[in-house]
């Protein structure tokens, strides 16, 4: 009996064992029983000839773990240019320090970042350097902002400055038809692969997404991405909220704030849309409270949103 699960290919290659791999690459997706992944090499710096084009920042971090109190042990941010048509037209150099920190590197994250005790002993990252980046940057971007930017403010306040974007939430991936938002997986979707959890190869696979057009629409990734960063919402606080409802509103998307979330730690909270405030505090007052309110809510755009100082 044969073995489940068996390929049997149905097509042979011409050219012979000679054949260039990205000739061989492209003989096999055309026979459309075949999909190839590229490995992302990051492009060398280049430097933009478009006029009138804005300066953004990938950025991301690896932490000694994801509780609110753990430490940045990597900061990596690769600044590129775009044009405000969503094109990318230039990519410096890779910013990329070890942080030393004052708790121990957890088995865990050295098994999924690759980084040890030893490589981050004695390091410090340069916070002039990161001062000097920032300085011109109109956007950072990372996927997961919510997970980086209050790292990012934590470390250092110039963070809470510069307008925030989210690879990861600024564009809906899944009515694009994707069922997952992880970078890896987006990246394979778009036909290439790299080695994730380390910042600066992370950096290089977001912006390499950003230049994608994409799968449903055929919009620029990075061109929805601004379109979503530009628009404003609101920020609301369930504040004093019974404990038996805490299943309601995580089911609707709500997230505890930490203590030192501003100005009202300590409670669940939710990003929403401009025109759905109403809906919201409809649902509060029906599922959460059960009587008349109208708990704090708080404009938010780019300047401040995926930031824990809203107020």
């Amino acid at each position: 009996m044969a073995a489940p699960y068996r390929f049997t290919p149905q097509h042979t290659l011409s050219g012979g064992a000679n054949l260039p791999a990205e000739d061989a690459a492209a003989q096999m997706e055309a026979t459309g029983d075949y999909r190839i992944l590229r490995r992302l090499t990051p492009p060398e710096p280049f430097v933009c000839n478009r006029p009138n084009c804005k300066q953004a920042a990938f950025l991301d971090v690896e932490t000694t773990g994801l509780d609110e109190d753990d430490e940045i042990i990597e900061l990596a941010i690769v600044p590129f240019q775009y044009a405000l048509d969503g094109e990318i037209c230039g990519i410096g150099a890779v910013f990329d320090q070890f942080n030393a920190p004052t708790r121990p590197i957890s088995e865990e994250i050295t098994r999924l970042t690759g980084i040890t005790p030893d490589m981050v002993k004695g390091h410090a990252i340069d916070k002039d350097k990161v001062r000097a980046i920032l300085s011109g940057t109109d956007l950072i971007i990372a996927h997961n902002a919510a997970f980086d930017r209050p790292k990012c403010e934590a470390f250092m306040e110039d963070f809470a400055a510069t307008p925030w974007a989210c690879s990861l939430n600024d564009i809906d991936w899944r009515s694009e038809g994707h069922e997952s938002a992880k970078l890896s997986y987006l990246a394979m979707e778009y036909g290439f692969f790299f080695s994730g959890h380390r910042a600066n190869l992370d950096c290089h696979a977001g912006i390499k997404l950003l230049t994608m057009p994409l799968a449903a629409t055929g919009q620029l990734a990075l061109s929805c991405l601004l379109t979503s960063a530009r628009k404003s919402g609101w920020r609301v606080f369930a504040v004093d909220a019974d404990y038996a409802s805490k299943d309601a509103l995580k089911a609707r998307g709500y997230r505890w704030a930490p203590a030192d979330t501003l100005p009202h730690p300590k409670c669940w909270w939710i990003d929403i849309d401009e025109d759905a405030l109403e809906a919201e505090m409809s649902f509060l007052e029906t599922d959460v409270y059960r009587r008349p309110t109208r708990p704090p809510a708080y404009r938010i755009d780019a300047s401040n949103r995926y930031s824990r100082r809203v107020g």
